[in-house]
């Protein structure tokens, strides 16, 4: 017994000596993890305010050079400037070169981009995105990419063959778009009901476009009638949109007392003259288009 007990009092500083090791270890990983955190968070603010200069810059692009050249020094140059042609030529000397020479470089009129107007960008894409995720959740067939303004559906998909009557699964599209689109649009427009939600100042649209495209034969009966079938099918998407939610025909594109004001979801057609076209409209498509106030 005595022997047992002097082999367990031997294995107790081992044990300790362990444990020590294990808590320091843990403490070194802490500190590396607390030193990477603080690194990331710099360079994460590092990288915003690089982007809020240069997206809220008068001249992107000056300013995106400016963050590059960290050595400008101040010379006397004299230089000569064609403003028609937007020419501009200093010595080959003032660049480093060795010659008599000029050096010339054309450049553009400045930029006309105001915060208003990426602004508004800016409230487009959050909105297509918005519209984009509300719908292929709802397992709407969107065609092609909204990333530019604009929601598309083929007309097939969405009415019966040569008519401008919905068809069940077109009916259940439109409940789901006007559904996204109440939930979405009265932040960006006039008229609608008000919510804390909305932001202040937040940019508006001018114009929310049910268009119906089609390739036509112009001088035919048959693409005649196509071309007045697209016009059909964007009045009947419109009225099935603002039946579904009547949210959507109160929107406006600027207060109702406002002069140019005007209902924010409206319809349009396109009919392209085309040779080979569809006589029978089964070609068209369905879009709805979103401009912003500028």
């Amino acid at each position: 017994m005595a022997a047992l007990g002097r082999a367990r009092r031997r294995r107790t500083p081992d044990l300790e000596e362990g444990e020590s090791y294990y808590v320091s270890m843990t403490d070194m990983m802490v500190g590396v993890i607390f030193i990477f955190i603080i690194m990331l968070s710099y360079f994460a603010l590092q990288f915003r305010q690089s982007t809020q200069a240069l997206t809220e810059a008068k001249h992107p692009e000056t300013a995106a050079l400016l963050q590059t050249a960290t050595a400008l020094t101040p010379r006397d140059v004299t230089v000569e400037i064609d403003e028609k042609a937007r020419v501009l030529c200093v010595p080959e000397t003032v660049i480093g070169g060795a010659g008599q020479d000029r050096r010339c470089f054309s450049f553009g009129p400045p930029t006309k981009t105001t915060r208003k107007t990426a602004a508004a960008g800016e409230a487009q894409g959050t909105l297509m995105r918005f519209l984009d995720a509300d719908l292929r959740d709802a397992g709407a067939p969107l065609a092609g990419d909204t990333a530019g303004g604009t929601l598309y559906f083929r007309a097939d998909q969405l009415f019966e063959p040569n008519s401008a009557t919905l068809s069940a699964g077109g009916r259940k599209i439109a409940d789901d778009v006007a559904a996204s689109l109440a939930k979405r649009l009265p932040c960006l427009s006039y008229g609608g009901p008000t919510t804390s939600t909305c932001p202040e100042g937040e940019a508006k649209l001018a114009l929310v476009n049910v268009v119906s495209q089609t390739s036509i034969d112009a001088f035919t009966p048959e693409g005649q009638n196509a071309a007045a079938l697209a016009l059909k099918r964007s009045a009947a998407f419109h009225q099935a949109l603002t039946g579904a939610q009547p949210v959507l025909g109160a929107l406006r594109s600027a207060p109702a007392d406002q002069p140019g004001s005007q209902p924010l979801l409206r319809v349009a057609s396109l009919g392209q003259s085309q040779e080979g076209a569809s006589r029978g409209g089964d070609d068209q498509t369905v879009s709805i288009q979103f401009q912003m106030a500028q």
